[in-house]
C-alpha cells in the first residue's frame, strides 16, 4: 500500500489546509492525514483560514469546519473563493440536514463531509478533487 497503513492513498506532494477549531478533532484529522502522507497547515478559525489562503502559500485543498467562531465555515469558504477560485474546500459538519448541505454548495463548497468523519471516503473525495486539478 502507498501509505503502508490501512489506508492505500498518498498525498506526499498535497498541502490541505484543515480550518478546525476544535483541537481534538484537529489532531485527529491531522494524524489519519498523515498516514496518507499529506501536509497539512491549521487555521483554527475561518479568519485564520482567509489570511493563509490570501498569502503566498500553496493549498490543494481546504477542508472547512462549518461552525467557528470569529468568522463562520460558510462566509470563510464565499471569502476564500473569491481570493482562489479554483482551490478546493470540502464543508466538514456535524449537521447531516439537506439544506446545511445546499448552503454550502451555494457558497462554493466542493464536496461535503459529515462527522464523525468517515475517513476512507474523505481520502475518496480529495483524490477525486485531485484528479480534476491535473
Amino acid at each position: 500500500m502507498a501509505g503502508g497503513g490501512k489506508y492505500d492513498f498518498d498525498f506526499s506532494d498535497k498541502v490541505v489546509l484543515v480550518v478546525e477549531d476544535n483541537q481534538i478533532s484537529f489532531k485527529l484529522i491531522n494524524a489519519v492525514l498523515k498516514q496518507v502522507k499529506t501536509n497539512v497547515v491549521h487555521a483554527s478559525n475561518g479568519k485564520r483560514a482567509i489570511e493563509e489562503c490570501s498569502s503566498e502559500t500553496h493549498f490543494d485543498l481546504v477542508l472547512m469546519d462549518m461552525q467557528m467562531p470569529e468568522v463562520d465555515g460558510l462566509e470563510a469558504t464565499r471569502r476564500i473563493k473569491q481570493i482562489r477560485p479554483d482551490l478546493p474546500v470540502v464543508a466538514t459538519t456535524a449537521n447531516t440536514f439537506d439544506e446545511n448541505a445546499l448552503a454550502c454548495r451555494e457558497a462554493g463548497c466542493d464536496g461535503f463531509l459529515t462527522k464523525p468523519l468517515q475517513f476512507q471516503k474523505m481520502f475518496e473525495l480529495m483524490q477525486s478533487l485531485f484528479d480534476r486539478q491535473e
